[in-house]
Parts: structure tokens; C-alpha cells; sequence
């Protein structure tokens, strides 16, 4: 009994010899079907080569990453590179699309969207744009999206009796809400176009709504809630209005009036016209003029 238990002690030593701890230079380690020789170096195939995938630059299509992830450059694992997920207000250097020129996309495979701008770039006649959306921050559009000219010619005036009055773009579409609880206008740019809207709005803010809150707390909860920037005072219908700002995306302005009152007044945009439609709302501000009662 003592020799059979011999025996078998030498035999584990020789077979833990064999098995390969590290490989020598040009060689790998593989798992292999062999109970009794897990692992073998075998040599590395120079034809599939290991240096072809060397992270996300240098692709001509980029690494497929599930979407709201994007592609890491790694030391680890074979294929250079990890996906990892694209935070909020992350910014990207390309914003090209990622195929470039005629050449032909790469077919849309199970589950894949065919305008996948991180997956397949954009398709002939449309763009790449950064969108709010943290798990979709890219969508393509059409070129010519909202992407009209404004002119001295493309004003109108807008009036509300005994109110106020001012100048907006006519591509906008006016709703008059100024009767409800809230007194409401808006103004928007809607052509089927993918994302939100271009949008003005204007709303009355009095001490006898129920949920008023003055200037001062409208600007702190626009920092605390919307992330928005302190914009200064600008004029406006001849006072000095408030401004907070979401760089790219939307301005806002608060307009005093008496007894505590004010407009808020209000600019949205996607961001790829978000400075063409910036020039209505400034032009709105400096044309605006207000019925001030008592005076």
C-alpha cells in the first residue's frame, strides 16, 4: 500500500513538471481536452496575427459595443479594447461619420438599428448629432434639418391686448394659451424631424398662482434642477432681465414686472440648430414691449 501511494506521489510530480507554467517567447498557453494536460504552449499563428485589433482608433467601423457604452482602448484580453458606459454630458473629439466617403456600410446585423451612427455611421444624405439622451448621446439626421435662413423678412409681430407684444420668426407655429390658469404662449419648429423640437415660450408668472415662486428662488431651482449657468442681466422692454443658460441646449429669461410679477421666457433647441434659432430669442428680448398698468 505504502509503495502504490509512492508511486502515485512521483507520477504527480513528473505531470506537474510537464504542465507549462509560462510559455517561451513566441509561443501561448492553451487549454486543451486532456484531463491529465490541461494547458499546452503552442506557437502563435503569425497569419490571424494579435496585433489587428488595437482599440477603438484606426477602425474603419468601430467596435460593437452594446448601445450607451462606447469603445476603451485596454492592455487586457486579446481584443484591445472594453466597452464602457457613455456618461452624461461626456463629449466625443469625432463627430464625423464614422464610415467616411462612398464607401459601402457594412450590413445591419440582428437587433441593430439601420441609422446607428456608433454602430454604422450615418447613410447618404444625413449627419451625426449629439443628442441629450445618455444612451443614445448620437442619432443621424437630414442635412437640411431646420436648418432654415432668418432674415429682416422672416419676422412678424405678435401682440396681446393690453399685455405685451414682440417680434417671432413665422416659421414658428404660435399657440395662444394666455387665458388659461397659467398664461401661456408658445412658439415652435416642428417638421417630423427626429429629437425635440425648436421652441419659444412665454409665461406670465403671478403671486396669486399657486405654485408662484419670485425671480431669485425661479433662478436657483433652474441651477439646482437643469444644471443651467448664471447668464447676467440683459435688457429687456426696459428693464434688466434675468438669465440662466444650458449651454447648446436651452436660455432662459426672466422679465420683471410690478407687484413681484415677471415673464419667463424661454429658448429649447436640438443641438444642431440651437445657435441658428439662439438670434429669434435675442430678438424677441430687444423688441419686447410690455402694458405696464398704473403707469
Amino acid at each position: 500500500m505504502k509503495a502504490l501511494l509512492a508511486l502515485l506521489l512521483l507520477a504527480g510530480a513528473a505531470f506537474a513538471a510537464e504542465e507549462p507554467g509560462e510559455c517561451p517567447k513566441g509561443t501561448h498557453r492553451v487549454a486543451t481536452n486532456n484531463t491529465y494536460q490541461p494547458f499546452k504552449c503552442v506557437k502563435e499563428d503569425e497569419k490571424k496575427g494579435f496585433s489587428a485589433v488595437t482599440g477603438p482608433t484606426g477602425f474603419k467601423v468601430r467596435p460593437k459595443c452594446p448601445r450607451g457604452t462606447r469603445a476603451a482602448a485596454t492592455t487586457e484580453g486579446l481584443q484591445g479594447y472594453r466597452c464602457v458606459r457613455v456618461m452624461a454630458g461626456e463629449t466625443e473629439p469625432d463627430l464625423a461619420p464614422i464610415t467616411g466617403g462612398d464607401e459601402e456600410l457594412p450590413p445591419v446585423e440582428a437587433g441593430q438599428d439601420d441609422d446607428d451612427p456608433l454602430a454604422r455611421g450615418c447613410p447618404k444624405g444625413k449627419r451625426k448629432v449629439r443628442t441629450a439622451d445618455p444612451l443614445r448621446p448620437f442619432q443621424c439626421v437630414t442635412q437640411a434639418t431646420r436648418m432654415a435662413r432668418i432674415t429682416e423678412e422672416s419676422y412678424r409681430r405678435y401682440s396681446v391686448p393690453a399685455e405685451l407684444s414682440f417680434d417671432y420668426p413665422r416659421m414658428l407655429q404660435p399657440r395662444d394659451g394666455w387665458k388659461e390658469d397659467i398664461p401661456t404662449l408658445s412658439f415652435t419648429l416642428d417638421d417630423g424631424s427626429p429629437g425635440k423640437p425648436v421652441t419659444i415660450t412665454i409665461t406670465k408668472i403671478e403671486p396669486s398662482q399657486p405654485t408662484f415662486i419670485d425671480i431669485d428662488a425661479a433662478v436657483l431651482k433652474d441651477k439646482e434642477w437643469q444644471g443651467a449657468n448664471d447668464g447676467g442681466h440683459v435688457p429687456a422692454a426696459g428693464v434688466k432681465a434675468r438669465i440662466t443658460f444650458v449651454a447648446g441646449e436651452s436660455k432662459t429669461a426672466y422679465v420683471p414686472l410690478s407687484r413681484d410679477a415677471y415673464y419667463v421666457v424661454v429658448y429649447s433647441a436640438p443641438v444642431e440648430a440651437y445657435e441658428v434659432y439662439l438670434a429669434s430669442f435675442n430678438r424677441l428680448l430687444k423688441t419686447m414691449k410690455i402694458v405696464r398698468r398704473g403707469k
